[in-house]
């Protein structure tokens, strides 16, 4: 699934970059840039993952190549048109490709190779290193020269959310533009715009879960499990609210059936410690599929089974957590909760931060420990405690 929400086409109103919604202090800052010919030849676009990098990278892409609008990008020339398609020849992706999901020493330097008979067709060449934090010291290396003195015309979009996680050369090199999360209206339009197969009660859930990242919001708005995970917290929070007979109700009992079905296996086993999903580059190579990945499922994923159950099971606690902790965030900035989870309690809101306080604490326990189910027994009967005040 992508990081990046992708980019609408044709020309954004006033001085946005093509595609780009959001983030007006950047794009001002970027767009007054190239206006006066004064851009920095290397930008390190840093923020939350699904929060547009690559899309605002496309749209940079445009405003440097675009012959009808330069500077901005009218998004519907053939040029812009193959920048957001990802097949113009002056804008090079530089994406994961070696072990462990780094950039490869090969592929730095044929980036540094290319650049030096850059651009080609047009004014200027953009290179976007995708993630940044994907360069290896070999691999920056290999392209530090190149950026510690480019050709004229040629430009460098570095990704990454974590500035600690670029290579202190390369970074000290380059200028840090920062991409803050996106405000839940642009959210909520790009969910309704572009999940709009997915079920319409599902959308506002998604933009609430994803705190400003568009890819994520529309990740989860797709995302199935999400309606069996909301059906856990409920009957947890029903569970905790009658106390410890219901919390030690038996399998018969709706919560544990809830979890039951929260936790069975499916198609393929979530990681136990998801790395974030790549995003999905224009252009870029996708990754081969073994023979025996693929007889184990169409996507390569391993079909689940007994011995994966503590997998599946951490991460339905870990779905559980995250959304139980948003539902009392919600009803501490004074709002109902989350859609089909019980009203908020008649408890005072210091009573509302100790529960939020021991639900991060029972995902945190239930990483370490073996026996799953036996853990969130334990955070289920804190809550309910803290509830009744004993």
């Amino acid at each position: 699934m992508a990081g990046d929400p992708p980019p609408s086409p044709g020309a954004e109103a006033g001085s946005r970059l093509v595609g780009v919604l959001g983030h007006a202090q950047a794009q001002a800052a970027v767009v007054r840039a190239l206006g006066r010919g004064q851009l920095h030849h290397a930008l390190v676009l840093v923020g939350p993952r699904g929060v547009g990098k690559a899309t605002f990278a496309r749209g940079l892409g445009c405003a440097l190549l675009c012959p009808q609008r330069p500077g901005l990008g009218c998004g519907a020339c053939p040029t812009c048109q193959r920048v957001l398609a990802g097949n113009h020849p002056d804008v090079d992706w530089l994406v994961p490709d070696g072990k462990a999901g780094l950039i490869s020493v090969d592929a730095a330097r044929a980036c540094h190779v290319r650049q030096t008979h850059a651009p080609y067709e047009g004014r200027a060449y953009l290179v976007v290193v995708d993630p940044a934090d994907a360069l290896g010291e070999a691999a920056g290396n290999a392209l530090l020269k190149t950026i510690e003195e480019p050709r004229p015309g040629v430009h460098f979009a570095l990704l990454t959310t974590n500035l600690q996680g670029v290579l202190p050369t390369i970074l000290s090199r380059s200028l840090p533009v920062r991409l803050g999360r996106l405000d839940d209206d642009i959210v909520r339009g790009i969910v309704h715009a572009r999940a709009a197969d997915a079920p319409p009660e599902r959308h506002d859930m998604a933009v609430l879960l994803a705190e400003g990242s568009a890819g994520v919001a529309l990740e989860l708005a797709s995302d199935p499990s999400l309606a069996r995970s909301l059906e856990l917290v409920k009957q947890a929070i029903t569970a905790v609210r009658a106390g410890p007979p219901a919390i030690f109700g038996g399998d018969n009992h709706p919560l544990w059936q809830a979890w039951a079905v929260a936790t069975a296996p499916s198609e393929a086993v979530p990681e136990d410690s998801p790395a974030e999903a790549e995003p999905e580059v224009p252009g870029a190579k996708k990754k081969k599929t073994s023979k025996k990945a693929a007889k184990a499922g169409d996507d390569g994923d391993k079909p689940a089974s007994k011995k994966d159950a503590p997998a599946l099971q951490r991460a339905a606690v870990r779905r559980l957590v995250e959304l139980w902790i948003l539902h009392v965030r919600e009803q501490l900035r004074g709002r109902p909760g989350l859609p089909g989870l019980p009203p908020p309690s008649a408890v005072a809101p210091g009573t509302l931060v100790a529960a939020i306080t021991a639900l991060q604490r029972l995902g945190a326990r239930v990483e370490r420990m073996g026996n799953v189910r036996l853990m969130l027994e334990q955070g289920l009967l804190e809550q309910s405690a803290l509830l009744s005040g004993t």
